[in-house]
């Protein structure tokens, strides 16, 4: 970036959606749950590549089944499970962009994992690629920031029926960056993280 557009960078305000799985014995039921913990964090970008960058999900609501429903018309920056083996957790965080101006720039999203058991996978959503030498950074493939861009690919968490309530955590960030002359995502990345 320029320098006057370093200066001119702030914190707008910064959101990371984390799930913690936490297990709990109670009374002899054995039943295993999930609490979500919200972290802070950041997204920094020039106000002259955007108005507004925010990361919130649909409000997960517990049903007479057991299983989860999102009122997607409630949006949150939290969520809390109960989850059980076998029965997959809905999850719908998505990254909107408002008033995004036509300087080129890339859209990226870290993804940080702790602890994720094998018996509970997800995936992103094919816009989004792995960059090389950042450990969980993905870039935004398409130019289109007119709607909501989903992460996880069919807005779920898989739990197989070998969960066994290990606790784990999976946060999400998003970044807008400035892309100078032709730069690649990668190249992008490590220079805005090596300038901070």
């Amino acid at each position: 970036m320029q320098k006057r557009m370093i200066k001119k960078r702030i914190i707008l305000f910064g959101i990371i959606l984390a799930v913690t799985l936490v297990i709990a014995v109670t009374a002899g039921l054995h039943a295993k749950y999930v609490r979500k913990v919200s972290l802070q964090g950041s997204v920094e970008f020039s106000s002259k590549l955007a108005e507004e960058v925010e990361l919130n999900e649909s409000e997960a609501v517990l049903t007479e089944s057991g299983g989860y429903e999102l009122k997607q018309n409630n949006k949150v920056f939290e969520n809390s499970y109960k989850v059980m083996p076998g029965v997959n957790i809905p999850k719908d965080p998505a990254i909107t962009v408002t008033g995004k101006t036509g300087i080129p720039s890339y859209l990226f999203v870290e993804v940080t994992e702790t602890n994720i058991p094998e018996s509970v996978t997800y995936s992103l959503c094919e816009h989004w690629r792995k960059i090389s030498n950042t450990g969980n950074i993905y870039v935004y493939t398409r130019d289109d920031f007119d709607s909501s861009i989903k992460i996880l690919n069919d807005d779920i968490l898989n739990v197989s029926a070998q969960y066994n309530g290990e606790s784990f955590n999976l946060n999400f960030t998003a970044y807008l960056y400035q892309k100078l002359n032709n730069e690649t995502a990668e190249e992008t990345y490590s220079r805005v993280t090596s300038e901070s």
